[in-house]
């Protein structure tokens, strides 16, 4: 390993050393490399490319001032990075994120196994190069409960069931997009499929079949009267298009991987039947039973009839329960009171009946990159994670990150329903750049509270005490009806402390 990749190395590793709320100095990090401050800077600038490069998007070099530098990242994201940064094929090679994708499209599209040599010579690149690749690539394929086999005669392929093989395939397409957003492609085909993703599509297979499959999909919404959304539909097509291909080549999904002796919902299961026949006569294939259950399983991962009247569509028994006892848990967990949000409920036995499918299967559905969750919304994460338990006793699945943090969101949203923020109006004859300060301390870490004005005493008497539901102030204040709030001679910190139980024992009290 080069010197340069033993310091990045380095700084990663004692970066990922310290917990979530630990930092490391520039001073601490200069000591440990033996480097100059101005070249660990430079380091760290080369480690948020690095990140990138290892589809570490979600994975934050944080640099605060006063405090030092550390990693924000989510215990699997943790993971996945100290195993990447401990393997003894660490690199920092340019150019590794379009030569990783290649390889990786090698191995899923292959039909044979390949050697590490031939990788080697197409990429004319190291062995020693391609093995850190391939530990890139192995940590992508685990997400769809695939595995990486090497052997001396076999050479270099993928293991796993046909479920999770179609997952992966319809996976590379969208990292692929996600890789090359500004591609310019034109095409005379009319379709609801994004540019970008017809032009994935055609580069593996053959127009006329995609096109076919689009046809049979938007047969199918006429016959049964559902509409998909432009993501669904892309989603769906996809997997079609590529269990036409796997078909053709006899690889079909077995029996054994899909739900045993499950109830499927009847219009999925007609509209699935549908499809099958048109696939068969179309592409002159058989599908077997398993085919169609799958196909089912997808329209019921996308929630393909969720308009249909309340008194012709029923939530299954244990979909219902997991929301309740998901509600009741992080009640309990956090003393909030989102039993009595039934938009909450509604939102979350929706998302469920999708999700369990998608869990249990692998679906791979389309994926977006994770959105980055706001601080107040931590507390209720945590203890989603807590009771994630939940999901093995009510669906027998066990819920990746994508799930935890969609659940996260229900209950966020959720949160900022229930929550009547109370209304602050702020007094101090500071000048304007103080009450600024003050202003943006209560913003940031207050998000209980609205500041809906600022003023000095002697404008007081101007603002409509409609407008607010306290005074947070700095100077002695009378003649007003409104509790008050007096944080003279208190620091930052004590004047938050002093404000939250202000308005606990104060203001909560009485509302």
């Amino acid at each position: 390993m080069r010197h340069s990749e033993e310091n990045l190395q380095k700084i990663l590793e004692t970066l990922l050393k310290n917990d979530s709320d630990g930092f490391v100095t520039l001073d601490d990090l200069s000591q440990i490399l033996n480097i100059s401050k101005r070249s660990v800077q430079n380091y760290l600038n080369k480690a948020d490319s690095w990140l990138l490069e290892h589809d570490l998007s979600n994975v934050k070099i944080i640099k605060k001032q006063g405090y030092g530098i550390q990693i924000s990242a989510d215990f699997s994201e943790r993971q996945k990075l100290s195993s990447l940064i401990k393997s003894r094929y660490f690199t920092m090679l340019e150019g590794s994120v379009e030569r990783r994708i290649e390889i990786l499209r090698s191995l899923v599209f292959s039909k044979e196994e390949l050697t590490i040599q031939f990788l080697a010579d197409q990429f004319y690149v190291s062995r020693f190069v391609i093995l850190s690749d391939l530990d890139w690539v192995e940590n992508w394929l685990a997400q769809y409960k695939l595995k990486l086999f090497k052997t001396q005669r076999r050479g270099i392929g993928i293991a796993g069931d046909e479920i999770s093989r179609r997952a992966a395939i319809a996976g590379f397409f969208d990292l692929k997009e996600l890789k090359n957003k500004s591609v310019v492609y034109e095409s005379k085909q009319t379709s609801r499929l994004s540019k970008e993703s017809l032009q994935k599509l055609e580069e593996v297979y053959d127009k006329k079949d995609i096109r076919n499959v689009c046809a049979i999909i938007e047969d199918a919404e006429k016959e049964f009267d559902f509409f998909m959304g432009s993501d669904f539909f892309t989603a769906l097509v996809t997997h079609m298009t590529i269990s036409v291909f796997r078909l053709r080549h006899g690889c079909e999904v077995k029996k054994e991987f899909l739900p045993p002796n499950e109830e499927f919902p009847q219009l999925e299961m007609n509209t699935a039947l549908f499809i099958a026949k048109r696939l068969e006569s179309t592409f002159s294939i058989k599908l077997p039973e398993s085919e169609c259950i799958y196909i089912c399983i997808h329209l019921m991962s996308y929630n393909t009839f969720l308009d249909q009247p309340d008194g012709e569509y029923r939530m299954p028994e244990n979909i219902e329960m997991l929301a309740m006892h998901l509600i009741e848990a992080i009640d309990v967990e956090l003393g909030s009171n989102f039993a009595g949000d039934k938009m909450l409920f509604f939102g979350l036995v929706y998302h469920l009946r999708s999700a369990i499918y998608r869990l249990k299967e692998n679906l791979g559905s389309y994926k977006h990159s994770f959105p980055i969750l706001p601080d107040t919304y931590e507390d209720i994460y945590s203890s989603i994670c807590k009771n994630s338990n939940l999901y093995q006793q009510f669906g027998q699945v066990v819920p990746d990150q994508k799930e935890l943090i969609s659940i996260t969101f229900h209950f966020g949203l959720s949160m900022e329903r229930i929550t009547q923020k109370k209304r602050a109006l702020i007094v101090s004859n500071s000048g304007i750049l103080m009450q600024m300060e003050i202003y943006r301390d209560i913003q940031q870490n207050l998000p209980e509270i609205k500041v809906v004005d600022i003023c000095s005493s002697q404008q007081l008497s101007l603002c409509e005490e409609s407008r607010y539901d306290f005074i947070i102030t700095t100077v002695s204040l009378d003649h007003t009806s409104k509790p008050v709030a007096n944080i003279a001679h208190l620091d930052k910190e004590e004047s938050r402390r002093f404000i939250e139980e202000f308005v606990f024992t104060k203001l909560c009290d009485n509302s």
